[in-house]
């Protein structure tokens, strides 16, 4: 996924964790018309990271908005405190705090993960 912050420079990054349902990747987006009805229209996004030794992963994902308070404050509170560049103050988005409606949260559920020519699919 791909998005403009500071300076015109993409910048999204999910925190993604272990939960009880699997790997579930987490961030705050900006909840635009474009966004809402390219969503509604096929939830299936594709977040892919490269690095400067040409290593790639690619996670194709279920996207769903998660916009409950409790997950809200838990991820803001997340990533207010993970160490940079995974880290950031999430005031940048635009949202004052957690419950801001300028911003919300996506849930990211991995169907299929590949890296360096290996791939796992979801059941």
């Amino acid at each position: 996924m791909l998005g403009q912050v500071q300076q015109l420079r993409p910048r999204v990054h999910p925190i993604w964790e272990h939960t009880p349902d699997g790997l579930v990747g987490r961030l705050f987006t900006r909840p635009t018309p474009v966004k809402l009805a390219h969503l509604a229209a096929s939830p299936y996004v594709s977040c892919s990271y490269w690095d400067p030794q040409h290593e790639v992963a690619v996670a194709e994902c279920r996207a769903e908005f998660e916009d409950d308070e409790e997950t809200r404050k838990y991820l803001w509170d997340l990533f207010a405190a993970a160490p940079e560049p995974l880290g950031f103050d999430p005031k940048i988005l635009g949202g004052e705090d957690h419950r801001d409606p300028k911003i919300t949260v996506l849930r990211l559920t991995p169907w299929r993960l590949s890296t360096g020519g290996e791939a796992w699919r979801a059941a």
